[in-house]
């Protein structure tokens, strides 16, 4: 029985990243926190979220805030967003080779879908909506007791390192990519399986786990 490949969405599977760090800009604006400038998201990117939140001047306990608060305002921007480079085709070739696919997102499940249609990649077996996007651990724990599926019989693909350790304290098998909000040396430090420098790696990693 071939696997269940289980992606995070937002980051993985779309372009989320400079999105987000805009929605965050207007949010820091209002609040005080220092913004994100061009220069600093690729160092942002190598560090954790409470030294980032220290860096930016956010209380950490109000990260999840506003961590829901750009989630919230972004889903407009969803449907017209597009996949990371090449994902649309390793997607189509895992579901040739008889994988079935799933993934976990805090969008909304109209703006989610309207993105898949609008990208003819609309091909997913499995799919879990969230409301908290702070919640990896409890929803990978929730669809698979949903689905009636063994930690076993499915493989977590994410970007951040908090993918890295839900998957992990789920028991999962899990591939870290490079191309999301994390740095490769980040997701290293969450121990992840296996990682991926580009989409067509995963076709690899799979092909040997």
């Amino acid at each position: 029985m071939k696997k269940v490949i289980l992606f995070n969405f937002n980051g993985t599977i779309v372009n989320t990243k400079l999105l987000a760090i805009d929605i965050f800009n207007e949010i820091a604006k209002k609040q005080g926190y220092k913004k994100i400038s061009e220069e600093e998201v690729l160092h942002l990117s190598t560090l954790s979220i409470r030294d980032r939140c220290k860096t930016l001047n956010v209380p950490i306990y109000k990260m999840p805030l506003v961590g829901i608060a750009i989630k919230r305002r972004y889903q407009t921007f969803i449907p017209n967003l597009t996949p990371v480079l090449e994902i649309s085709e390793m997607l189509k070739e895992l579901k040739k080779q008889g994988y079935k696919l799933g993934f976990l997102t805090s969008n909304k499940k109209d703006a989610t879908n309207k993105f898949l249609i609008n990208n003819s990649i609309n091909i997913f077996n499995y799919s879990h909506y969230t409301f908290n996007p702070f919640s990896k651990s409890k929803d990978i724990s929730v669809f698979l007791k949903n689905n009636k599926l063994k930690k076993e019989e499915v493989i977590y693909i994410g970007d951040e390192l908090r993918d890295i350790k839900a998957a992990k304290k789920n028991g999962l098998l899990c591939v870290g990519v490079a191309w999301g909000y994390d740095s490769l040396d980040l997701l290293k430090t969450g121990d992840a399986d296996f990682v991926a420098k580009q989409p067509k790696d995963i076709l690899d990693i799979l092909s040997g786990a």
